[in-house]
């Protein structure tokens, strides 16, 4: 029997796709991403497209053993939800990437080409409109959460809403279980930090409202132009770390990366376009209660948020150490207003700012 191409070099590559008999002209390994090997792949006959390999470690250290199993995740997520979502919102300039196969032995996912540019890097772009791109991101988020409420992530047992993807729920734990090195480092209390892995952070391995993304921010969401026109078709990919959980995680891991890319890339208002739009559709769509956004919900969402701010900042880097320190600063205080159940500190807050006309049933509900 032959040996398996290794799929960690295009040479490995080429060698899989001649074995397989896919005509194509040009083979690339891309770079940016940390933990896969990816390819861009120029057909014969065709568009080009984008081979997804998942190695049992990081390919940007393979001395860091990573569950190559999370590739299983993405194909099954993609296999369900794409269909689904292009159903739900037919007219939508935002699609999940689309799916073509996959070699489950391989760890191999054959996907669209989405393009080069992501939203975090095309965020500068003033042809582009950033207010319609946050519309159109916060109505097809809040559209994944509400119809994926009965959407089974399991591998085995598509009725099975209990079982989900442990690997992506122990990676997005990450944040809150290093939280209070951030604390640490910008003197802040460590046992707060502590207090909010154990009371929040623990509430990742239990929460199943919906199917979550659970890597939603602009760096994956890829962004086409289109012709003449100020809006863009945009593609969200890299769904290994999708989960059953919580729709506020989704949430505020957004509108922080969208506040950072407002407050130092231009001031575009994606966070404000992004939460007007989710809070709105999840308004509309409320069946008899069920869907609306409450108190929990919202204290959810401001603790995802300030975890993010208050950690990720300390380890990307956006601004010198006064500016991260204000950004700590920031996150711990509305934590504490989360935590205290002070609604008036989290209206007020640079979370919430300029969005308190469209959240206000929220806020009446609280």
């Amino acid at each position: 029997m032959a040996t398996a191409p290794s799929l960690i070099t295009e040479e490995g590559l080429r060698v899989y796709l001649n074995a397989h008999s896919v005509e194509y002209t040009d083979v690339k390994l891309l770079t940016g991403g940390t933990a896969n090997y990816v390819y861009r792949v120029t057909l014969t006959d065709g568009p080009p497209v984008i081979y997804k390999h998942a190695a049992p470690y990081l390919s940007s250290n393979t001395s860091f053993a990573f569950d190559h199993a999370r590739m299983d995740y993405e194909d099954s997520a993609l296999e369900i939800l794409t269909h689904m979502l292009a159903e739900a919102l037919p007219e939508s300039n935002v699609h999940a990437v689309g799916w073509y196969s996959y070699d489950r032995e391989q760890k191999l996912l054959c996907i669209e080409d989405g393009g080069d540019r992501d939203l975090k890097h095309a965020y500068p772009d003033y042809k582009l409109d950033i207010l319609e791109i946050g519309k159109d991101i916060g109505e097809w988020i809040a559209t994944l959460h509400l119809t994926s409420t009965r959407t089974s992530l399991s591998l085995t047992d598509e009725q099975d809403l209990k079982a989900n993807n442990p690997i992506a729920v122990n990676i997005y734990r990450h944040s809150y279980h290093n939280l209070h090195l951030a604390f640490s480092e910008y003197n802040h209390d460590v046992k707060f930090a502590e207090y909010i892995n154990e009371e929040f952070g623990s509430r990742l391995q239990a929460e199943n409202e919906c199917v979550c993304h659970g890597d939603f921010w602009p760096g994956n969401v890829l962004v086409k132009p289109k012709d003449r026109e100020t809006s863009a078709t945009l593609t969200v990919v890299d769904w290994e770390m999708t989960r059953r959980g919580n729709s506020a995680t989704d949430v505020g891991q957004f509108a922080c990366e969208a506040f950072l890319l407002d407050r130092f890339r231009g001031g575009r208002g994606l966070r404000r376009a992004f939460l007007s739009s989710y809070v709105d559709v999840r308004e509309r769509k409320a069946i008899k209660g069920k869907s609306e956004i409450g108190r929990e919900w919202v204290r959810r969402m401001a603790v995802h948020w300030a975890v993010h701010v208050a950690y990720w900042p300390t380890r990307v880097e956006w601004t010198d150490r006064e500016g991260t320190q204000k950004l700590v600063d920031l996150g711990v205080e509305v934590m504490k207003a989360a935590v205290d159940g002070n609604w008036e500190a989290l209206k007020s807050s640079e979370l919430f700012k300029d969005v308190a006309e469209v959240w206000s049933g929220v806020w009446e509900r609280i």
